[in-house]
């Protein structure tokens, strides 16, 4: 079986893992709402496999437990959310910080969740105020809704007659 193949090759860790990397995918375009929350349950999974864990690093993960509930139930009742949630949920619970915490451990974590999270604000930055690239989700929020009616082209079925509408224009093509 292939998930025999898995565990062998990632042991124990192998549910943390595969947190992470949802949360990489889902990030390709911007940091959710529901990132956060399966972060920081890889992280929480994580501290279940060690033998102690530093107390300042317990409160990192119950901390982002309680932003990645919120996040995730934001997320769910499509509210928006602020920026006292949004810069801690990018800058310390994206995936990168979250990762390099878990593969540093727990002697090298503080250092590791510091650097993660400097690069992760200063890309941030350099990506949305340079590039114009959103990498991070703020909330419901009609932009990409807007993108794609400003740039797609729809074909739908209407009754036996296949049409096409080219909705950056809004006319009806036959």
């Amino acid at each position: 079986m292939l998930i025999d193949a898995l565990v062998r090759l990632f042991g124990h860790n192998l549910p943390v893992l595969a947190l992470l990397v949802v949360g990489f995918a889902v990030e390709k375009h911007y940091v959710s709402r529901v990132t956060v929350f399966t972060n920081t349950i890889a992280l929480n999974v994580h501290f279940l496999s060690l033998d102690e864990a530093p107390r300042l690093l317990v409160w990192y993960g119950d901390l982002g437990l309680l932003l990645g509930l919120y996040g995730f139930t934001a997320y769910l009742l499509s509210v928006k959310t602020s920026i006292l949630y949004n810069l801690p949920a990018y800058t310390l619970y994206s995936s990168l910080p979250v990762a390099l915490v878990i593969l540093t451990g727990p002697n090298g974590w503080l250092a590791a969740l510091v650097l993660a999270s400097l690069v992760s604000l200063v890309a941030g930055h350099m990506l949305e105020e340079e590039l114009g690239m959103n990498i991070a989700h703020w909330g419901p929020r009609p932009g990409q809704v807007t993108r794609f009616v400003e740039t797609a082209r729809m074909r739908y079925l209407d009754g036996a007659v296949t049409r096409t509408v080219d909705l950056s224009l809004g006319k009806f093509d036959r």
